[in-house]
């Protein structure tokens, strides 16, 4: 059943029905609201039934009114499922305040209702923000699923730290081709290695780990294969241990190994290695992994020949 108009306003209009002394609160999003909260937000529950022309009166007059700000914020998501560019302007608006709650959730909103304007108008709030408001827009891009303004923000960042941040949630979001893109700058960040194996890019990874960059990066991108669960990286982990005679390099392949589960790949080299010193260091990462696979491996390096 609907809420009748009438109702929903005076609920949502009402506020505190009586005085509180000053007291150090938590924020709002971490205390569970009081019985009046309640109340108003089983109205705005009913507000979301209700047609945009009838709603955005009371959500504005919610917004300047003494409503607590956890109904507030309530309101701004309410905001973000009504698709005009009234609603649009007030939540924009929001994402400007000086009262970080409200902003917060506000760009928040904006990423949930995914409006394509509004995702660009995003780009000036990001641009004039603190480090604060610029996490908060990159995670209503990550919402919103917005590839391109994060990709935008890799590619212009003015440190390597707003660059790294950006390029880790475009391997969130998968954005493999724009990611590759990024690679193929000459001063291409080194957040770039997690973000492929987020993204599940074994290729790009592959392209780090046996290229000719700098060596620590390579390291950690021999290293990071070991996050992508597939048949494909642990054949790769496999062959890069095994064409490689750099200790460092083949330990990096097997901590791979180790971080994918690939007993069978380990125990296949144990089985395959020449001298007592490399068959005990495999044998060492077995035992580590646990499981039959290991078992089968000790009890053949405890029979007697």
């Amino acid at each position: 059943m609907k809420f009748a108009i009438a109702t929903l306003a005076a609920l949502l209009m009402a506020g505190t029905t009586f005085a509180q002394a000053p007291q150090k609160l938590k924020p709002a999003a971490e205390q569970p609201p009081n019985a009046d909260e309640e109340l108003a937000l089983a109205a705005m529950e009913g507000l979301m039934a209700q047609s945009p022309e009838r709603a955005l009166p009371i959500i504005k007059k919610v917004l300047a009114g003494s409503q607590t700000r956890l109904v507030k914020q309530r309101a701004l998501f309410v905001l973000s499922q009504i698709d005009s560019p009234e609603a649009r302007d007030i939540l924009v608006q929001t994402a400007r305040s000086t009262d970080a709650g409200m902003r917060g959730e506000a760009i928040r909103s904006l990423g949930i209702g995914g409006n394509p304007k509004a995702l660009d108008d995003l780009q000036a709030i990001y641009n004039t923000g603190g480090p604060d408001v610029k996490r908060e827009v990159l995670q209503a891009w990550l919402i919103a699923g917005h590839k391109e303004a994060v990709y935008k923000v890799a590619l212009n960042a003015k440190t390597e730290e707003e660059a790294n941040e950006a390029i880790r949630l475009l391997g969130v979001m998968g954005a493999t081709e724009e990611l590759r893109k990024l690679g193929d700058k000459p001063d291409a960040a080194s957040g770039l290695v997690e973000a492929y194996a987020l993204s599940g890019d074994l290729a790009s990874l592959r392209k780090i780990a046996e290229g000719s960059g700098d060596r620590s990066v390579r390291i950690d991108a021999i290293r990071k294969i070991g996050l992508i669960d597939s048949d494909a990286a642990r054949t790769a982990l496999r062959e890069i241990y095994t064409r490689n005679t750099d200790a460092e390099i083949k330990d990096a392949a097997l901590q791979g190994m180790l971080i994918v589960g690939d007993d069978q790949g380990v125990l296949a080299l144990y089985r395959a290695a020449k001298t007592t010193e490399e068959k005990r260091t495999l044998l060492r990462t077995l035992t580590t992994m646990d499981g039959d696979v290991a078992l089968q491996a000790i009890d053949s390096a405890l029979e007697k020949k």
